[in-house]
């Protein structure tokens, strides 16, 4: 367009000069003739390379691997679980197929307000503590059945019963009743009413601020299949699951995908998308694949690289936010050499985070210092920042009882024994390989001896939550809407499979999580949940090591995705298009 312009008033200038000098030669309009030939030549040759603009874009469209696979979507995402279940999943992976699969009562929109789903609409009684939800009629279950009250009543009556070994207990546990269906002491549970067959009522001790937007989300299982005499029998449905959600299960193959279908009679209208493809890339491989087309839909390491790989044949675009979550190394808190502060305080201030954010994620990433993400209205910077202090760590260390006492370079307590750290930490990530390095090369500066074990994901989930059986270990946290930290840091979730792996128990800190969730004022609830931000900034149950934008690489073809920090791919999956 610049250059078309510029033509057009090159000629025009080119005119002017003429006309001026008018009637004086004969070659006055030879001159103007050339020069209005100039401009139609001028025209054409921009027009040509506007044509050629627009057919190198075309081209690019053409040459678009992506369009051959049709009408599916391909999303690439870190190795599943098999838990694909509601109640059970206890990953982000497995969790986006449920969400695919299954509806919750309600939602929540991009700024992270709850709104309908199931439920067309819901009433909080004046004290807070009963909470009537009416459900849409002629919601149908992928099977053909219509969702009921029952239904709602039975998954959340799962989640209280005697044999549930899931992470969920938390958002039935202030439900009227739910503690003595728990222990056996009742058939059903008093709190939860089916008033008939599109209402249903949730009656709760206390008032509960977040229990609409943390607790009413999980999806809704249908009665008729999954309902159960041993637990065994409802584990069983997990890899062939059955909701009322956008999309239909078809298959699993371990180790390599999930592949959906468009549900026809989904209530919310048949997605645009006729399936949908999810299978395991190594983080490592995410870049180069949306490069050359293989997947629609990932999520990148946040670093200048990834994204110049991603964008270097044209066909995907980037897509960034400052992501909810945080990224930590969790200390098993059961165990002596742990148990001091000032050791989790020193091995904080001896890692030299600040470098290896800078070196990994670029412009992309930030030092960690507390568990709330700065997205979040309860988040503050008024904490400790620990920033990179190896003397400070030593003194600290040494005020603990560990120092070098026999000059042989590492630290030993009063027993004699030396300070040794065993890190586990999972495979195929580079963010993981370089945490390692930078943390044995900074403890050994220390006096400390630290070894790693790299396993698979799941097999990490599994040694850290289910087995407890682990000294230190990274993972990150993908937060929820709500800053209530109960689920991960309450004494309730210190249970094998619940979040509080680490073991952690501090009695202002519960106090603190029963008050946040009593006020419904967010003003006051903000105050709250920043003196737990300075708790846990100077206790420290975690390394809090890293920030980062969410970095998404989607291919052109790709249509009405915007991801945001309250929200992911699975939201606005109803409405995704793709060109074909």
């Amino acid at each position: 367009m610049l250059k078309k312009v510029f033509t057009l008033l090159l000629v025009f200038s080119l005119t002017v000069s003429l006309v001026l000098v008018g009637c004086s030669n004969d070659t006055t309009k030879t001159d103007q003739k050339e020069a209005t030939e100039t401009e139609i030549e001028n025209e054409t040759g921009t027009e040509s390379e506007t044509e050629n603009e627009a057919e190198k874009e075309e081209s690019k469209k053409t040459n678009n691997p992506a369009l051959k696979r049709g009408n599916i979507l391909t999303v690439a995402q870190d190795d599943f679980d098999g838990k694909f279940n509601p109640i059970l999943s206890s990953s982000v992976y497995d969790s986006n197929i449920v969400a695919l699969i299954f509806d919750g009562l309600i939602t929540n929109d991009p700024k992270g307000n709850p709104v309908p789903n199931v439920a067309k609409e819901w009433k909080i009684s004046e004290d807070g503590k009963t909470y009537t939800f009416y459900l849409r009629e002629g919601v149908k279950f992928h099977d053909g059945h219509e969702l009921t009250a029952e239904d709602v009543k039975f998954t959340f009556e799962t989640i209280a019963h005697p044999d549930y070994d899931g992470a969920r207990w938390t958002a039935v546990a202030d439900v009227v009743g739910a503690e003595e269906y728990r222990n056996g002491e009742a058939d059903h549970i008093e709190g939860i009413e089916v008033v008939d067959d599109y209402t249903i009522k949730f009656t709760i001790k206390e008032v509960n601020a977040p229990k609409l937007i943390n607790d009413f989300g999980y999806g809704i299982m249908p009665k008729h299949i999954y309902e159960f005499d041993t637990y065994t029998e409802f584990v069983s449905h997990n890899q062939n699951p059955i909701g009322c959600g956008p999309f239909k299960f078809k298959r699993y193959v371990v180790g390599q995908y999930v592949e959906v279908e468009a549900f026809d009679d989904y209530w919310g209208g048949r997605p645009k998308l006729d399936g949908i493809i999810v299978k395991y890339l190594p983080r490592d491989s995410r870049a180069a694949e949306a490069q050359t087309g293989d997947v629609d839909i990932v999520q990148i390491p946040a670093k200048d690289e990834e994204v110049e790989i991603a964008t270097e044949t044209g066909i995907a675009d980037i897509k960034k936010h400052l992501g909810n979550s945080y990224g930590y190394a969790g200390f098993n808190l059961r165990l002596d050499k742990f148990k001091d502060k000032r050791v989790r305080q020193a091995l904080t201030y001896g890692l030299n985070r600040k470098a290896f954010v800078k070196n990994y994620f670029g412009e992309f990433g930030d030092v960690a210092n507390c568990p709330i993400s700065p997205v979040s209205w309860a988040y503050t910077d008024e904490i400790n920042k620990y920033e990179y202090n190896p003397e400070k760590a030593k003194e600290l260390l040494k005020e603990a009882g560990w120092y070098d006492r026999d000059d042989d370079g590492w630290l030993e307590n009063e027993a004699g024994e030396e300070f040794t750290i065993m890190w586990s930490t999972y495979t195929d990530s580079q963010y993981a390989s370089q945490l390692i390095s930078i943390a044995k090369e900074n403890y050994k500066d220390l006096g400390i001896k630290m070894e790693a074990e790299f396993m698979e994901f799941n097999a990490l989930v599994e040694k850290v939550y289910n087995n407890r059986d682990f000294e230190i270990y990274n993972m990150a946290w993908s937060l929820s809407i709500d800053p209530d930290p109960r689920g991960i840091f309450d004494k309730a979730s210190d249970t094998p499979g619940g979040f509080n792996s680490i073991g952690y128990y501090n009695e202002e800190a519960e106090k603190l999580f029963e008050k946040g969730i009593k006020i419904t004022d967010q003003e006051k609830r903000k105050e709250i949940y920043r003196r737990w931000a300075k708790i846990a900034n100077d206790e420290l149950p975690y390394i809090f090591i890293s920030l980062s934008d969410d970095v998404w690489a989607v291919n052109k073809r790709v249509k009405n995705f915007e991801p945001g920090a309250y929200y992911d791919w699975t939201y606005q999956v109803k409405d995704i298009e793709v060109d074909y």
